[in-house]
């Protein structure tokens, strides 16, 4: 059988680093999310757009993006487009943090990462929360000791699934996108894997099932971060041995 594009990325990896995913990836999310789109679209309205062209169904970089260029063509200054913007950050921070403290670990997230430590693998976290969000979920869960760049919504690059804060990030970890690979929950991260370059590897722990993630890319699709630890030390074993 051929090998797909993201297999064939696979083959022969030099594995040095990995690329998670945070929400519903390493740790169990308590963001409303449907709460997070509410008020945006609220918010819009407050501007004088029309909120019946934004649905709750779609993404919030969708929304957000939907309205700027909304705005552009209405004759809205880049000043205006950004202070509004701004405004929408706050809000989406805010939400983010209401329920932070309830964030808990996903059952073996820390004994996969302790394992990346000891094979000294590096660890990123590509995700499209808030930096303060970010620190303070993976302080609480007592996963920031072993995550050495988190790349986050508010940290001036575009958000995924564009690949530039991929490649940002593995630079940062003093890295190749070749050297890594990105695992995640969502058919966001894969395109974002696909777009970067890299393979993707999906985990059942978000509300993707195995065969979207799969058609959406996956080299591996696993139920959990911890199911993926046997796959992992194959895989730099393998390395080793050859």
């Amino acid at each position: 059988m051929p090998l797909s594009a993201q297999d064939e990325l696979l083959r022969g990896i030099d594995l040095r680093g990995i690329v998670f995913d945070l929400d519903d990836t390493l740790v169990q999310s308590t963001v409303d999310y449907e709460r997070f789109k509410m008020l945006i679209i609220r918010r819009i309205a407050s501007k004088g757009d029309d909120p019946s062209q934004y649905s709750p169904d779609e993404g919030i970089v969708g929304l957000v993006d939907k309205f700027a260029e909304r705005m552009r063509s209405c004759g809205w200054s880049e000043a205006q487009v950004t202070a509004s913007l701004e405004e929408f950050e706050e809000i989406m921070d805010g939400v983010e943090l209401e329920r932070v403290h309830d964030t808990g670990e996903l059952k073996g997230a820390r004994e996969v990462l302790e394992y990346l430590r000891s094979r000294d693998i590096r660890v990123g976290i590509l995700t499209r929360g808030c930096q303060k969000y970010a620190e303070e979920a993976l302080r609480l869960t007592g996963l920031r000791e072993f995550v050495q760049v988190i790349e986050c919504r508010n940290t001036g690059m575009p958000a995924k699934p564009n690949p530039r804060p991929y490649w940002h990030l593995v630079e940062q970890l003093g890295l190749r996108p070749e050297q890594t690979i990105f695992v995640g929950d969502h058919f966001i991260d894969a395109t974002c894997a696909a777009r970067a370059g890299v393979p993707f590897v999906g985990v059942l722990t978000g509300s993707l099932d195995e065969q979207t993630l799969r058609e959406a890319g996956s080299v591996e699709v696993f139920g959990s971060v911890s199911a993926m630890l046997p796959w992992l030390k194959g895989l730099l074993e393998e390395h080793v041995r050859a």
